[in-house]
């Protein structure tokens, strides 16, 4: 089979893992009976499409549900190539009526559908290409081939064009239950995405949602399938591919050490430089504190010192105000002692 079916080729993988989920938001969906009909479909060509229908049908088939994928890209057809069928007689020739060799004949619903290598999964090719695939998906035999199809399987799931590059894929989504829009990262453009929205609600079909394919695993979930190793799945594989799998385990943990020595080292020259910038920054908080603390003691000594000199000025001028009193206190004595002559004098001359 195909290796682009990796849901069947690798089960364990995480990419497994995702397509599971895929099934399972679906299935809780509103759905009539027991029955779903999905279209996959994308804004241009290139978005992975083909992948994503391939895929999810065999997850619904690995899941017990009787399956089918339909190959309604009639302009460029690809599921007989993944699965390994023949193209012809499929969808083109059931609605036609025209048969290999281009003659009209009436042909059964059993004449265009394969059992593939896939359990409970079945295959409607494309057929011949024709040269009015939308006049086809417009006619009444179309409806009445997804009623059958409803009636024969629980899953059914087309694989349809691009919206934007012609009308095929919006004329079966007002048929189907659920359509789903492919995208690509960093490819589908944000404008795209909102016209197909538009033009699918406009002749009523129910958007089931958005996948993103072509996006970067992180580390974290890819080590999701750490578990493969411990259900015996390597010693099942073949010496080949288990000799394929160390070497790649091999030489993946040693990119990985490499790249988280590498990682370790630009992480302790970082933490090198943030160390040496703070003590750099320290020694300059310090230094200007101790700058700061010389001037304060400078000009607290300064305080200090014209504190001592006033105090000093200040007893010389007690000194010199307590000389003023004594030499006033003589002086006054002086003359008492003048006015005690004067006066013994006038007595005597009495």
């Amino acid at each position: 089979m195909n290796r682009e079916i990796i849901t069947n080729n690798d089960p364990k993988s995480p990419v497994s893992e995702i397509f599971r989920t895929l099934r399972t938001n679906i299935q809780y969906m509103k759905r009539k009976d027991n029955t779903q009909s999905i279209l996959i479909t994308s804004t241009v060509q290139g978005e992975g499409k083909s992948f994503i229908a391939s895929n999810l049908a065999v997850t619904f088939a690995q899941a017990g549900k009787n399956t089918i994928i339909i190959d309604a890209d009639m302009r460029r057809p690809r599921q007989n190539k993944t699965f390994e069928t023949q193209m012809y007689p499929g969808l083109s020739n059931y609605l036609s009526g025209v048969d290999l060799d281009r003659m009209k004949r009436e042909l059964k619903f059993e004449d265009c559908i394969y059992q593939t290598q896939v359990e409970n999964l079945w295959i409607m090719p494309s057929g011949n290409i024709p040269p009015n695939p939308s006049e086809l998906l417009q006619s009444s035999k179309f409806s009445d081939l997804v009623k059958e199809l409803e009636e024969k399987f629980e899953i059914i799931i087309f694989d349809g064009a691009p919206c934007l590059a012609v009308t095929d894929s919006i004329i079966i989504s007002r048929l189907v239950d659920h359509t789903v829009l492919v995208c690509a990262q960093n490819f589908t453009k944000i404008d795209d995405l909102k016209q197909v929205k538009k033009l699918i609600n406009q002749v009523g079909g129910n958007i089931a949602g958005v996948v993103i394919n072509k996006a970067k695993f992180s580390k974290k979930r890819l080590e999701y399938s750490y578990y493969a190793s411990n259900n015996g799945l390597i010693s099942s594989k073949s010496k080949h591919e288990k000799d394929d799998y160390l070497n790649f385990k091999t030489s993946h943990e040693k990119s990985e050490n490499v790249k988280n020595k590498g990682t370790h080292k630009s992480a302790t020259i970082k933490y090198n430089n943030v160390w040496s910038a703070n003590n750099d920054s320290k020694k300059t908080i310090d230094g200007t504190y101790k700058k700061n603390n010389e001037k304060s003691n400078d000009k607290d000594n300064a305080i200090s010192k014209n504190a001592g000199e006033s105090n000093k000025k200040l007893d010389s001028q007690n000194k010199d105000v307590g000389n003023s009193d004594n030499t006033e206190d003589k002086s006054s004595d002086k003359i008492n002692e003048i006015l005690k002559q004067i006066k013994e004098m006038k007595d005597s001359s009495k």
